[in-house]
């Protein structure tokens, strides 16, 4: 009993067991810190993780609107003017052919009234060779020319149907304006004919939601009377 009553006694006796709770305690704390730290580790690596994750980019649907050309062609007021000016020069040029050829069948008839072998023969037959050459000139000359005007006139036509629809595409949100040749009816008459024209068909359909054609052709005469002042 009197080493009991002394370790009561003794001051060192309860503070002999601190330093190990104290070291419990510190190993614990030690730990919990490396935990928090590691937590915080993962969290970082993780909000890193979803930051650098691709993201979705937001897209818009892509709009198409088709025309009808032919349709287009026929009904345009600057188209129609070009072919009212072709015509014009067409129906010049034909005059001038048909009056050479009937230089040349007036000099013809005139040729049988000469006695044959005579020298008002061989001048009326070098007569009848001139006016054939200047006949046949004319008639080639007409014929190149008509071609060259009525491409101009389609080319120009087309240059102006391409701006246009360029136009009416930024007005009206299109990204792309495309040739809707589903219209076109396929030659029913020639088997080799056919299969080219269904090689060369960019559109099997199309539906008639995205037909922009009477917009555009509304667009393209309202430009046409403004340039005539109207």
């Amino acid at each position: 009993m009197r080493f009991a009553l002394l370790r009561r006694l003794n001051p060192f006796h309860r503070t002999s067991r601190r330093p190990e709770a104290a070291s419990g305690a510190g190993t614990r704390s030690l730990a919990n810190l490396r935990f928090e730290a590691l937590a915080v580790v993962a969290l970082v690596a993780g909000l890193a993780g979803y930051a650098m994750r691709p993201q979705a980019v937001e897209t818009t649907p892509t709009r198409v609107g088709t025309i009808n050309l032919d349709k287009v062609y026929a009904s345009i007021d600057r188209y129609a003017s070009l072919q009212a000016t072709f015509k014009a020069a067409a129906e010049q040029l034909d005059g001038r052919v048909k009056s050479a050829e009937a230089r040349v069948k007036e000099l013809e008839a005139e040729l049988d009234s000469f006695q044959p072998g005579s020298d008002a023969q061989a001048a009326a037959i070098q007569k009848l060779q001139a006016a054939v050459a200047e006949y046949r000139a004319i008639e080639q000359f007409a014929s190149a020319k008509r071609e060259v005007e009525l491409a101009r006139a389609f080319r120009e036509t087309y240059v102006a149907i391409k701006d246009a629809s360029r136009r009416l595409a930024e007005r009206d949100g299109y990204d792309y304006v495309m040739l809707d040749d589903s219209v076109v009816e396929l030659d029913p008459s020639n088997a080799a004919r056919t299969v080219q024209q269904i090689a060369a068909r960019k559109f099997i359909y199309a539906s008639p939601k995205s037909d922009v054609t009477e917009a555009l052709i509304a667009l393209m005469n309202e430009d046409w009377k403004a340039s005539k002042g109207g």
